[in-house]
């Protein structure tokens, strides 16, 4: 069984570096190798490239003599919420697709075994119910901060650097040899170029 991992940070992995590497350790000790990391800068809501190239790769390759086990250090570094996990684990489009999430489970996830299902959901659900607790949270300190003129918003990192992307942009770099060479991520690099087309278009 090959085992691929994805890496995911919703902001960039400078700001969020040990959440960066604390999931690469994890996936590490799971025995997934460099070459089969996926790593990508991109929030839970927004598009995600790498996921997406990831997901249809394994589809498109995995066999029953060439299972492949896809694994995030947490469900929600992969999916947007418990309904999307679900759908994944116990619907996948390709049934040699396997996922393993040691948050939920320290095995590969077998959507055929229903007490495993079952305890699945039922932590997902506690762990979806956690999140979302403190998300509630985090809104209500932003919201105080904002009525107390303390807010300043998040520091835009990557951003930030949209004038470097533009220029090597011009100069016929490719996104990934971009992302590369400002070390911001894939998703921040589209993000970029995306809002510079929109704002063109605008104009």
């Amino acid at each position: 069984m090959e085992k691929w991992g994805y890496v995911r940070v919703s902001v960039d992995r400078d700001t969020q570096a040990a959440g960066w590497e604390d999931q690469i350790a994890t996936l590490k000790a799971l025995g997934v190798s460099d070459e089969n990391l996926n790593m990508e800068e991109a929030s839970t809501r927004g598009a995600r490239p790498v996921f997406e190239s990831l997901l249809a790769k394994a589809n498109r390759e995995a066999t029953p003599e060439r299972r492949i086990c896809i694994s995030a250090a947490k469900m929600d570094r992969a999916f947007r919420d418990l309904a999307a996990a679900d759908a994944a684990i116990s619907s996948p489009t390709n049934p040699n697709v396997i996922w393993l999430l040691p948050d939920l489970s320290k095995n590969p996830l077998d959507p055929k075994d229903p007490t495993q299902m079952l305890l699945v959901r039922m932590m997902g659900a506690v762990a979806q119910f956690e999140r979302d607790r403190l998300a509630e949270r985090r809104a209500y300190g932003i919201a105080k901060a904002k009525r107390e003129g303390k807010y300043k918003g998040r520091k835009p990192t990557a951003r930030a650097k949209a004038p470097e992307v533009l220029k090597l942009k011009e100069r016929g770099f490719k996104p990934d040899e971009i992302a590369k060479q400002l070390e911001i991520g894939r998703a921040s690099v589209f993000r970029i170029l995306r809002d510079h087309r929109e704002a063109a278009d605008a104009s």
